[in-house]
């Protein structure tokens, strides 16, 4: 046999109902590994390779082990996102349930009966083991380790407490974010976790409110494959954005990107005609669409005057990739308008579809005060 012969865990893990038997082994393990004080770091995928199991196995047995109180974790980050083993202390005796009862060190004990000590032998009718071949390791300079449970004092159980706290927040806040990152199916939430810890509140409330924008803004740059939630919170990405642009004027007045009034407004100006004729692409015979679509692509909408709004009832949803929506993508190409941009599920469109626009046309020229189109305000 090689390898450490012994596991250091608390007793009490044995007879804990509360633990799986998961739970258990990966305690074992992590109790083979620990030096004087406790503490080992220990890789999770040579855990799980010892016990011949996933490593999301022990990943949630150590996430029960640190509610439990029988471990306390230390989180290793990287600035690349990858992988490294943490740190993990194997916590011997709890927090002392009744600090009133314990007795100052210098205070004598009235009888022997009170002095606390450690029974030796081996228990009556079992015979002790043999004696190994190998000699005692030498004993060291300091004084032996002494399990006292009031070395935990209330100050370190209260910090221990907060840790944890903190944690489960982040890990709240990682659970609540992270589906909305374009690669989470295949996202390591460990590494989203870690990552995530190691911001401050204010900074995981940025990077959030950034996502979509950061997105948006590697799909206009070309990319085809956006980093992991973990690197972009790690490397603080959202910080290469532009300021963000805040939108001036009446919360009444602004409309979201692809939303009824955003394309209503849209198909009013393309059905129009373009701006400058002459021009050698969409985008120039369409400037004030394309303005629009470029602040699309970074999720911002845009300010309409009242009379845009007033159109929204005529608009209805059209989810994408539904035959309404390629219906509407064909006539585009065949009217030479551009199209939209990606808006994501769904975007609005003139009801009845494009059989149905001469009754937009008519409303739009029937709201219109000033006898010919309208830009945007």
């Amino acid at each position: 046999m090689s390898g450490p012969r012994l596991s250091i865990i608390p007793a009490r893990a044995a007879t804990d109902r509360s633990l799986k038997p998961r739970d258990l082994q990966v305690l074992c393990v992590l109790g083979r590994h620990t030096d004087e004080l406790g503490w080992c770091t220990r890789s999770q995928v040579k855990m799980a390779d010892e016990m011949g199991c996933a490593r999301s196995t022990v990943f949630e047995a150590i996430e029960r082990l640190v509610k439990a109180g029988y471990l306390e974790r230390h989180v290793e980050e990287t600035l690349s996102g990858r992988d490294a083993a943490h740190w993990y202390r194997v916590i011997l005796d709890p927090v002392h349930h009744n600090l009133a009862a314990l007795k100052p060190a210098d205070e004598t004990a009235d009888s022997a009966a009170e002095i606390p000590c450690r029974p030796v032998g081996t228990p009556a009718g079992i015979s002790a083991p043999p004696a190994g071949p190998e000699p005692a390791p030498p004993a060291g300079p300091g004084p032996a380790p002494i399990n006292d449970t009031s070395l935990t004092t209330p100050l370190n159980a209260e910090k221990e407490r907060g840790r944890e706290d903190d944690q489960k927040a982040v890990e709240r806040w990682v659970k609540k974010t992270h589906p909305g990152w374009p690669s989470y199916i295949s996202d390591s939430v460990p590494k989203a976790v870690s990552a995530a810890y190691a911001l401050t509140a204010a900074e995981r409330e940025t990077a959030a409110d950034r996502m979509a924008e950061y997105v948006a803004s590697a799909k206009v740059g070309g990319r085809t494959v956006i980093c992991t939630f973990a690197v972009y919170l790690a490397e603080k990405r959202w910080e290469k954005l532009p300021p963000k642009v805040e939108v001036a004027g009446r919360a009444d007045d602004y409309a979201p990107p692809f939303g009824p009034v955003w394309m209503g407004w849209v198909m009013a100006a393309v059905i129009g005609g373009p701006e400058n004729a002459g021009g050698a692409t969409q985008a120039e015979r369409w400037p004030k669409v394309d303005a629009l679509y470029r602040l699309a692509h970074r999720g911002t909408g845009y300010r309409f005057s009242e009379r845009w709004h007033a159109l929204k009832g005529l608009m209805v949803a059209v989810p994408v990739g539904t035959p309404q929506w390629i219906e509407w993508r064909d006539h585009f190409a065949r009217q030479g308008w551009p199209w939209l941009p990606d808006p994501g599920r769904v975007a609005y469109f003139p009801a009845g579809g494009p059989a149905g626009l001469e009754a937009f046309e008519q409303a739009v020229r029937g709201n219109h005060d000033a006898g010919g189109r309208e830009a945007a305000e």
